[in-house]
């Protein structure tokens, strides 16, 4: 199982801080199933791998822990 953090306005989304899904997928697949939460399919975002900036050819492994990053703004 992997571990997906959201944060800002991808949390709000999602109705939740965290979910679980199954490792052993690409993160091109994960990214589709994500996009099961309609709104989050308009948010551009980013994913980082265990605090590791990653790429859609990455595969993800059992206690991987993926962050949806979304845009941040503040000062």
């Amino acid at each position: 199982m992997i571990k997906v953090l959201y944060f800002g306005i991808a949390q709000e989304i999602a109705g939740t801080v965290s979910e679980v899904y199954e490792a052993g997928n690409t993160v091109d697949l994960l990214v589709m199933m994500l996009e099961n939460h309609s709104g989050l399919k308009k948010v551009k975002f980013r994913l980082a791998l265990n605090s590791i900036m990653l790429t859609g050819e990455s595969k993800l492994k059992t206690g991987d822990v993926i962050a949806l990053l979304p845009p941040f703004s503040g000062g």
